[in-house]
């Protein structure tokens, strides 16, 4: 396990996910123009119905602005994988470099030591792999507000702060990426001793 690991993404999967993300973004939008523009009557002397279909509003428009902003920038990321031949995910004795999710730390190296557990964990029939680290708040410090509320959410749901999404993992499953990187991980133990 002395050699360096670079994993791509799969270009089918980018463009379905690519036309989905476009797909949802379009509904978010609508969404956000219902919410906008949808109850803005007010209904005559019904003042608890008016005051209904204005929170309903504000809700929708809520609702819409957050699709848009996530499944927006998710898109871009998948489009983006679809025209550039980066790998996705790069592991070596050190630790590893993930691009996989909107969430990603890009291009810095997350060392094995600051790992805590790898855990193959799917959410909603996706595949992921979570990666919980030693020191949360160190990690969450040095992440871009968005991505941090990002992963702030992902923690809530009890994954890790790292998400690997194995729809952009090409020919691997998450129970062999989480062997894969368990085998790095210990290899680096090893050479430590």
């Amino acid at each position: 396990m002395d050699k360096r690991l670079e994993i791509r993404s799969s270009i089918l999967k980018n463009i379905i996910l690519s036309l989905s993300g476009i797909l949802m973004t379009l509904m978010s939008g609508f969404m956000l123009l219902a919410g906008l523009f949808g109850g803005s009557r007010l209904y005559g002397g019904r003042i608890l119905y008016s005051i209904f279909i204005i929170l309903y509003s504000i809700f929708i428009i809520l609702i819409g602005l957050f699709g848009k902003l996530f499944f927006g920038a998710a898109t871009l990321l998948f489009i983006k994988n679809i025209f550039v031949s980066k790998p996705t995910l790069i592991i070596n004795n050190d630790g590893f470099y993930e691009n996989t999710s909107i969430s990603s730390m890009k291009n810095s190296l997350i060392s094995w030591e600051s790992v805590r557990k790898i855990k193959n964990m799917p959410m909603m029939g996706q595949g992921m792999v979570s990666i919980f680290m030693k020191d949360r708040d160190a990690y969450l410090d040095k992440l871009p507000l968005f991505k941090r509320l990002i992963t702030k959410m992902n923690i809530a749901l009890r994954y890790g702060e790292i998400t690997i999404n194995m729809n952009q993992i090409k020919d691997m499953d998450g129970e062999e990426l989480t062997k894969t990187m368990e085998e790095y991980r210990k290899n680096r133990r090893k050479h430590k001793s």
